[in-house]
């Protein structure tokens, strides 16, 4: 809600527009704990989709998947995807914006129990002796001191899922074109532009 109630100030500075928002338990139809980005990032879409169909006429839908990977050295990556569903989209291509959290390296304890098929939530708790720690600020929250909880982990992501809807003119310039607006020639006129302002500051007293 904070991340929706942040883009709406700066697209909509005269406040015209409510913000109303209604929160579901949606399926991610991926396993509980999902072990891979690909995983992840569909489960998030998949609990956006959800969630358009239990609110039908909504604006938007949008779906937060958490999950984990492991890299070549061994350390095991906790990270997030949003999915932001504009439903009345009619250009499928269109409809989207996903994007991920930034990813913080697990505890080794943590994550050898996540090998073992323990959900990290689970995990979290049995290693900082919390309850339902993934109801409060979360692993990035014990982990951080609270500098960084849950919320504000995710709300800075989901607003980079909502990219190509605060700035549609600029994300989309040239897809209808293919690009052909944007010609060698105007990327040649361009350097040698910058090359003429660069010398010209150089020759400055």
């Amino acid at each position: 809600q904070q991340a929706f109630a942040a883009v709406l100030r700066s697209t909509d500075p005269d406040n015209t527009i409510s913000l109303n928002v209604t929160g579901f338990s949606a399926p991610s139809l991926v396993s509980d704990q999902p072990m891979t980005d690909v995983e992840t990032r569909v489960g998030a879409k998949n609990r956006a989709e959800a969630a358009a169909k239990m609110m039908e006429g909504c604006d938007f839908a949008v779906g937060l998947e958490g999950g984990i990977v492991d890299d070549c050295e061994g350390v095991m990556w906790c990270m997030a995807w949003m999915a932001v569903l504009c439903p009345s989209e009619a250009d499928q291509g269109r409809r989207w914006g996903v994007a991920r959290t930034g990813a913080f390296p697990l505890p080794p304890l943590m994550a050898a129990l996540v090998r073992k098929g323990v959900e990290l939530g689970i995990a979290d708790d049995i290693v900082t002796k919390r309850e339902d720690s993934k109801l409060g600020g979360g692993t990035v929250g014990v982990l951080t001191n609270e500098i960084i909880p849950r919320g504000k982990y995710y709300e800075t992501a989901i607003i980079l899922a909502m990219t190509r809807f605060i700035q549609e003119d600029v994300f989309y310039k040239g897809c209808d074109d293919g690009g052909a607006g944007i010609t060698d020639e105007t990327v040649k006129s361009y350097l040698e532009r910058i090359e003429k302002q660069k010398s010209s500051r150089a020759q400055q007293p």
